[in-house]
């Protein structure tokens, strides 16, 4: 049988997480801190899945990138362009962005 999903708003996600914190904060109970602690990583992966596509993850560290990191940001152009273009794959251009964004730290140049 497959997953069932619902569609929940995002905004009910976050008052869900805030009021899990407020309960763990206050909380003296082990039994209900750790209960507490599961709703927050429950509802912390809901919150954390990619919602966005690897096409929009590129196009907004372009965005980003263009003024502070030129090089970064035109290595993202080729590869934004070789997606666009069906050159390469999805899963493909994820770990060559995962891998561009893994460097930049190491790249950095004061222009």
């Amino acid at each position: 049988m497959g997953e069932d999903k619902i569609v929940v708003s995002k905004d009910i996600l976050i008052k869900i997480k805030s009021r899990a914190q407020t309960i763990k904060s206050l909380c003296k109970d082990k039994a209900l801190i750790k209960e507490a602690e599961e709703i927050l990583d429950l509802v912390s992966k809901e919150l954390n899945k990619d919602t966005e596509t690897v096409m929009e993850k590129i196009e907004q560290k372009m965005r980003e990138t263009r003024s502070s990191n030129p090089d970064l940001n035109a290595n993202l152009y080729i590869l934004h362009r070789n997606l666009l273009n069906n050159k390469i794959t999805k899963e493909d251009a994820l770990a060559l962005y995962k891998m561009y964004i893994d460097s930049e730290i190491f790249d950095k140049k004061i222009y």
